[in-house]
């Protein structure tokens, strides 16, 4: 009895061990399946890489070109804004100018009398009606 006793405990373990070697066995090509696939991944992420090096490079070329760009424009930018304000001031000075001007029929700093002046021109805008209903007559 004893000896069957042994021998169930021996085909007990040997049917464990077979389980757990097929257990195993799984877990090995399930392992190198990820393997194959983490390889596969590894190698497309090798070629992609030196790809991704290049586009940063050329990337950060073109953000140097646009700061060296953009520093170019502030400075015309603060130029033009210089010149502009230089002619609004131009142009300020230039009213005031022209608001200090005295009138060229205004002589009564020369020694004219004013007054005279403009009976002058009442004399004359009555000679214009005079002359212009004159004509209205004789047609």
């Amino acid at each position: 009895m004893a000896i069957e006793e042994e021998e169930d405990n021996v085909e007990v373990r040997y049917d464990e061990l077979i389980l757990i070697v097929e257990k195993y066995n799984s877990i090995t090509s399930s392992l190198k399946k990820n393997v194959k696939f983490l390889t596969i991944e590894n190698m497309t992420l090798k070629t992609t890489t030196p790809t991704m090096v290049n586009e940063d490079e050329s990337k950060e070329d073109k953000m140097c070109i646009l700061e060296n760009e953009n520093e170019s424009l502030k400075v015309e930018v603060d130029s033009l804004k210089k010149t502009f304000s230089n002619f609004c001031n131009s142009s300020n000075k230039l009213e005031k100018l022209f608001g200090m001007q005295r009138c060229v029929f205004d002589k009564v700093k020369l020694g004219y009398d004013e007054m005279n002046n403009v009976k002058h021109y009442q004399n004359f805008f009555e000679r214009k009606k005079k002359i212009e209903n004159d004509k209205k007559k004789n047609y």
